[in-house]
């Protein structure tokens, strides 16, 4: 039983090294790196740990334990390695796989259930995206599916298990710490109802002296700093939490219904997940049928609670993809247990074979793609090209060799494949792909301009300067706003950023004081023509210093 622990755990660690941590640099930072990013490097360079600073103002709307982590990946292994600072994501992503199969097979105790649980959620598109990228959602939601495993560990184990218990505090005290109360609330509240129900609450209430245990522990490691912040900065707690209420009410309202395509979120699994959530089919078949009852309504359950939030982007959608890999997993395992005994009925076959077509008609039709986007604009050469596509019509053949035998192992295999082609040998060229702007010129090569190294920064103009743009320049800018004070903010030369020429937005009694040299003009739009990305970089040295 351990050689199979060991032997799935390696397997997992292999397809999570390639959807998680290959070419893990390829994309550009976006918006919600950035701003853990430049919180991560004000750590390093300014010492604010505990306090958390971005470009120059509090950060306090998001818990700092991913901020931290990312700043000692920035610490050790530079700040501006992109690669180093998603690793603790990828990291984070892996344990979630295996958290996850951890969890089934405690369900269960069926290793090859567990397997295919972790494979699904590692190959499913949102779980690898989140673990590629240096956000917190990956952290929250890693930690709170540990917690699960080892709360339904301790219920189900004869005995008190206190340090079970208090790893399972320490799981939620972590995942609250990572982003404050949402997976509670999209995650554990759901599970939590729905497990009591089916399982009984005689062990949780039987146990109750170590789950007080763990809550005190979750207790001091999820409060101890909202309480420091709020004796060192009420009133600015205090407006964050304001802000932050009011924005899950006003900010990126959707109607209720927006969240009710999630299957689209997992990628490849999109269909099984559908043909999963066919609960007459799932309930009169699968054997585990208490579980798959568990997973469906948490699934489900999952979506309701986050629909009722007016607030709503698809990367919420990331724990509702967590249940949804529990039963794909029971409809694959159902089908390689029946496939492999001949008990299969016609809805089997049917069913099973639209899934995997589709799939392979995918596959067979990517190199097309390839050759129109990728080849023919010269992102890609004509050997990797031709790679490419003998490797996804070798991997069309096996899916339709998987169809006619009816073999599940060969369709894992197949997934496996496309999810490794995709992050080995196309992810490297999705940067060009995407930047489709002819004029584009990074607003980095800033860090190169000798005459600007020793200045500070500002920005002026109503655009602002975008987060993003603050992590490309390498530091911190201020905003300048002269029209509240038309004073210079030094008496010295230094560097301003503004979307129109300076000399277009400067009132006349600035310009009389100051000698304007428009240095480059950067156009960081990699799709578009956003002005909020086209700064013209320029000095402004005060007449007096002549």
């Amino acid at each position: 039983m351990q050689n199979k622990r060991l032997l799935h755990f390696t397997i997992l660690s292999v397809v999570c090294l390639f959807a998680f941590f290959l070419n893990n640099g390829s994309l550009f930072v976006n918006i919600m790196e950035a701003r853990n990013f430049v919180t991560a490097r004000d750590m390093l360079e300014h010492g604010s740990w505990l306090v958390p600073n971005m470009n120059g103002e509090l950060r306090l709307a998001k818990p700092p334990f991913p901020t931290w982590i990312t700043a000692i990946f920035g610490g050790w292994f530079g700040i501006d390695n992109i690669s180093m600072l998603r690793f603790p994501a990828g990291i984070m992503g892996s344990l979630l796989v295996l958290f996850g199969y951890s969890l089934s097979f405690e369900l269960h105790k069926n290793r090859t259930l567990a397997l295919i649980v972790g494979f699904v959620l590692a190959t499913t598109f949102y779980v690898f995206h989140m673990g590629r990228t240096g956000t917190w959602d990956i952290y929250c939601h890693s930690f709170m599916v540990g917690a699960l495993w080892l709360l339904v560990k301790a219920w189900q184990k004869e005995g008190p298990n206190w340090m079970t218990f208090i790893g399972a505090g320490l799981m939620l005290g972590l995942s609250f710490l990572s982003k404050g109360p949402v997976a509670f609330y999209s995650v554990l509240f759901p599970f939590l109802v729905i497990y009591i129900t089916l399982y009984g609450s005689k062990p949780v209430v039987n146990k109750w002296r170590p789950l007080l245990l763990s809550i005190f522990i979750f207790l001091i490691i999820s409060f101890w700093w909202p309480i420091y912040i709020y004796f060192m900065h009420p009133e600015a707690l205090a407006a964050v939490a304001k802000l932050e209420s009011g924005s899950w009410m006003n900010r990126h309202v959707r109607p209720f219904w927006y969240y009710w395509n999630f299957p689209i979120q997992s990628g490849i699994w999109t269909l099984f997940i559908t043909t999963s959530l066919l609960f007459p089919y799932g309930l009169k078949r699968f054997r585990e049928h208490k579980g798959y009852k568990l997973a469906l309504i948490w699934t489900l359950a999952s979506v309701l609670l986050l629909s009722l939030l007016p607030e709503k982007k698809d990367r919420y959608l990331l724990p509702v993809l967590i249940p949804s890999a529990f039963i794909v997993a029971y409809y694959l395992n159902y089908l390689l247990i029946i496939f492999k005994e001949n008990k299969a009925d016609k809805w089997d076959k049917i069913l099973f074979g639209v899934n995997v077509f589709i799939i392979a008609l995918v596959s067979f039709v990517i190199p097309v793609a390839l050759f129109f986007f990728f080849y023919q604009p010269g992102y890609i050469s004509l050997v990797i090209f031709m790679l490419l596509t003998v490797v996804f019509e070798a991997i069309c053949m096996l899916l339709l060799g998987a169809w006619k035998r009816k073999d599940v192992i060969k369709l894992l295999v197949a997934i496996g494949l496309l999810t490794f082609t995709f992050q080995g040998l196309i992810m490297p060229h999705i940067g060009q792909f995407i930047n489709k702007n002819p004029n584009f010129r990074d607003i980095k090569e800033v860090c190169q301009i000798e005459s600007v190294k020793s200045l500070n920064f500002y920005s002026i103009g109503e655009d602002g300067f975008r987060i993003e743009l603050v992590w490309e320049v390498g530091r911190n800018v201020t905003p300048w706003d002269f029209e509240k004070n038309t004073e210079l903010p030094e008496n010295k030369a230094f560097v301003v950023f503004s979307s129109q020429l300076p000399e277009d937005i400067l009132p006349t009694e600035i310009k009389d004081q100051v000698d304007i040299e428009v240095l480059e003009h950067f156009d960081n739009n990699r799709r578009g023509t956003d002005a909020r990305f086209r700064k013209y970089l320029s000095i402004i040295k005060p007449k007096s210093l002549e």
